[in-house]
């Protein structure tokens, strides 16, 4: 890690790794990356204690989806650590486990062609390359992450968001089908953020558009000095 540069903090969302941001990296070539991840934790605290535990002093946070809200559990821990927040096609509703019961790696075969179709703008259902990489992270990823990612209980913290002193940035798409253009409104209009809408492009912002991504992200970090 190069000392004199900023660092960039990625999370992934929901059976994602490393390769969901494998587009987008290149564009912060001044910012040494780190990637969050899902090696431990049962809960959002616990997996942003976690992360927190590998990540610089000081650094921006960018989480996307499910990342989004284990992004905002590290703030809500070490809020001085964190100098900027971006959240990316997540939101602040609350939603129970969504699953009963364990699931075994005999039982697990990734996730469905219609769960990955859905998450994609209407015209990307047909890019076998994207769908594809988008199956092998879940894949990769395997039983027992997907055990339990779908048991985290995903409480509100619209209000915790209201507190939030550092400059956010809320990103979201004009044909996500995943996240409401309300929920993102509602983020932004807590934690006093700026909000730009992605165009043409579905949830997997990070994949479909990642320049287009990149550059409102980089731009918006300029902005605010980072």
């Amino acid at each position: 890690m190069t000392s004199n540069k900023p660092t960039i903090v990625l999370a992934p969302g929901f059976m994602t790794d490393h390769d969901l941001w494998r587009d987008v990296v290149p564009h912060f070539s001044n910012y040494n990356v780190v990637y969050a991840d899902f090696r431990e934790g049962a809960t959002l605290q616990e997996l942003a204690a976690s992360n927190l535990s590998r990540c610089p002093e000081r650094f921006v946070l960018m989480g996307f989806s499910l990342g989004g809200y284990i992004a905002r559990h590290m703030l809500y821990l070490a809020p001085e650590r964190v100098q900027a927040l971006i959240l990316v096609g997540t939101s602040t509703r609350p939603s129970g486990p969504s699953i009963s019961g364990p699931t075994t790696n005999k039982m697990f075969r990734g996730m469905s062609r219609a769960a990955l179709v859905r998450a994609v703008h209407t015209s990307r259902t047909a890019d076998e390359d994207l769908i594809e990489r988008m199956k092998d992270m879940g894949t990769r990823l395997g039983a027992e992450v997907f055990a339990r990612l779908s048991a985290l209980d995903r409480k509100s913290d619209l209000e915790a968001m209201r507190d939030i002193k550092c400059p956010v940035l809320v990103i979201t798409a004009d044909q996500d089908r995943l996240r409401s253009l309300e929920e993102s409104k509602e983020m932004a209009e807590a934690a006093q953020a700026t909000l730009i809408v992605l165009q043409r492009c579905g949830h997997m912002m990070p994949m479909e558009e990642p320049d287009q991504l990149a550059l409102l992200v980089r731009n918006w970090l300029t902005k605010n000095n980072m």
